[in-house]
């Protein structure tokens, strides 16, 4: 697709300047959560980010602008870099996938460069094909739960339950059924927990 705009620029006066230039700019980042030390933080401090798209057109060539309002569009083909992938925009605890288009006007050495930076978001249309349900079954009870330290002084219990598919269309609602079977003690409440594993390519 195409990454279609306008930049306005608005002054009193002349603006005299070195060239107006846009970039846009895509990039993964893998970044460390205050949280979380040890072999993530050391992996996490090697890694770069990675560039999926690059790419700077020269707006306007070295010169004067009017006083006013000036109105420059520009078109941007979004085409990746070598055989990447045009990730869909994520902000994450751990990966942070980002697009940018900053603008410059570079001016002379006794006036200071201008420059703006906007966030655009990619977002890829859905896939041709329905995904085909993959149900799972599940069964709670004392002994399948972890990180138990006295796992005797648990009341017994049996829950049955299932998810309707694992493979998932995030705008969609996460659906299946979850059955108390049975509890030595009274249940209070029930809650459900959505963990999310980031991973990018």
């Amino acid at each position: 697709e195409i990454l279609s705009g306008v930049v306005v620029i608005t002054s009193k006066d002349t603006v005299q300047h070195q060239g107006i230039s846009l970039t846009m700019e895509g990039s993964v980042n893998l970044q460390l959560s205050a949280k979380n030390v040890g072999v993530f933080e050391a992996f996490c401090n090697t890694a770069k980010p990675i560039q999926i798209i690059s790419s700077t057109i020269e707006m306007v060539k070295p010169g004067k602008l009017p006083s006013g309002k000036t109105e420059i569009p520009f078109e941007f083909p979004l085409q990746m870099k070598g055989n990447k992938v045009l990730y869909e925009t994520y902000h994450g605890v751990f990966v942070n996938i980002q697009y940018t288009l900053r603008c410059d006007m570079r001016r002379s050495l006794l006036a200071k460069d201008l420059t703006k930076t906007c966030e655009f978001i990619v977002h890829s249309l859905s896939q041709k094909g329905k995904l085909l349900p993959s149900p799972v079954d599940f069964t709670i009870t004392p002994e399948t739960l972890q990180n138990v330290k006295e796992r005797a002084s648990l009341p017994k219990f049996l829950i049955r339950g299932h998810l309707n598919s694992t493979n998932c269309v995030i705008t969609q609602p996460l659906t299946g059924e979850l059955v108390v079977e049975s509890a030595e003690a009274a249940v209070k409440s029930i809650e459900l927990q959505l963990v999310r594993v980031e991973t990018c390519g």
